[in-house]
């Protein structure tokens, strides 16, 4: 007998979301697909919402759509009333944004103080730069990040900078600091603040790049890692194709000399043990380049794994899409709209990979949030409308 679906686990949590680009929505769109509410605060009034199509429908799915101007006095007071009705608060506006509209942390919190509330910006709250504007690709360079990828190539200019990697990382925390505090209140009953940094969330996962500088042991960064040779990003034969491989085991490297029909390099005493190997590094990887330039990479690829060689090819995302790999573990769903979206990175036992719905249009459920859930009139509604407050 197949097993029962799950429910998801933050069935029963409702979280009133605010948070806009790409960090906060794809935060709460995967909290979304683990079963909380997410009711996303959005308004006619600014473009980002209005312009529903390409990047923000992937990552605004899994969600209500309530269109309240928070700027308006009787819109902060329905937003009041919704987070007397919900467990968490997402919100990345500029320092001091909700604040300024009695929408605070410290302004929620007296109407219920077991609300967690986690506010993200660039830099954080606190600080001489807590009121710095910031994006992604800014911030991924004042991690150090950028400067971990070592010598310019022209070929690749600015990756050092694109794409944003600070924002995909920091919705990440975002989800598991939310999870910690709804865990911790369920256990205590208190609620919780939750200043969070993308820049400390890009530096949290730089922790050898920082155990290094401390040591003293600081060095250029490049496409390498450390304590194996050959090792690097190898082109090959074909318009930009590229592949990546990384030896570091006796076996991994016999493995190499089989794939690459050397066997005199197999026997070569310069390079019969991993120091040996490298100390010769740069011969080594001029011996792979001069292998690979001339292979395709899909075929090479093939070979190497075979030989339990680390080795992966760079992929197109035009690729990605259609890989039947991915396809096969539903890493993407087909939603009731039509449209195509990824799910959760993860299945449970059930197979189950979360919860699916559309991208609401802007509103779509005003009359449910403000109707059902807030036990407004029809009415009061169209009253709020006319006033501003709703929009």
């Amino acid at each position: 007998m197949s097993k029962a679906k799950r429910k998801g686990a933050l069935e029963g949590v409702r979280i009133l979301d605010f948070s806009w680009v790409w960090a906060g929505p794809q935060a709460t769109k995967m909290l979304g697909a683990m079963g909380a509410e997410v009711i996303k605060i959005e308004t006619a009034t600014r473009p980002e919402f209005t312009n529903r199509v390409g990047w923000f429908r992937v990552l605004n799915n899994n969600k209500k759509s309530c269109s309240i101007d928070i700027r308006h006095p009787r819109g902060q007071d329905l937003i009041r009333a919704l987070a007397v009705k919900s467990d968490v608060v997402v919100e990345n506006f500029s320092s001091g944004v909700l604040s300024k509209y009695g929408l605070g942390y410290e302004d929620l919190r007296r109407l219920c103080p077991d609300i967690v509330f986690l506010s993200a910006s660039g830099v954080g709250r606190t600080g001489p730069q807590q009121s710095a504007l910031a994006y992604g690709t800014l911030l991924q360079a004042y991690s150090g990040r950028a400067g971990m990828i070592g010598a310019v190539n022209p070929r690749m200019e600015a990756m050092g900078i694109q794409p944003a990697w600070t924002d995909p990382i920091t919705a990440l925390w975002e989800g598991v600091a939310i999870l910690a505090a709804l865990i911790h209140r369920r256990q205590s009953g208190a609620g919780a603040f939750i200043d969070l940094s993308m820049l400390e969330s890009t530096v949290a996962l730089l922790p050898e790049a920082l155990l290094r500088q401390g040591l003293g042991l600081s060095e250029a960064g490049g496409n390498s890692e450390k304590g194996a040779a050959p090792c690097g990003s190898f082109r090959c034969a074909g318009e930009d194709a590229w592949l990546a491989l990384s030896v570091r085991s006796q076996e991994e490297w016999l493995g190499l000399a089989r794939a690459m029909r050397r066997p005199d390099l197999e026997a070569d005493p310069r390079y019969a043990d991993p120091s040996l190997r490298l100390a010769q590094k740069e011969a080594l990887d001029g011996e792979v380049a001069a292998w690979l330039r001339g292979e395709d990479a899909a075929e090479a690829e093939a070979l190497l794994q075979a030989q339990r060689v680390p080795a992966a090819r760079a992929r197109h995302i035009g690729e990605l899409i259609e890989d039947p790999h991915v396809i096969a573990r539903g890493l993407y769903a087909h939603l009731a709209d039509g449209s195509c979206t990824t799910t959760l990175p993860w299945i449970d036992d059930t197979g189950g990979r979360g919860v699916s719905t559309p991208t609401p249009r802007l509103g779509a459920d005003n009359e449910m949030v403000l109707g059902s859930l807030l036990g407004l009139s029809r009415e009061r509604i169209e009253e709020l409308v006319a006033a501003g407050a709703v929009r």
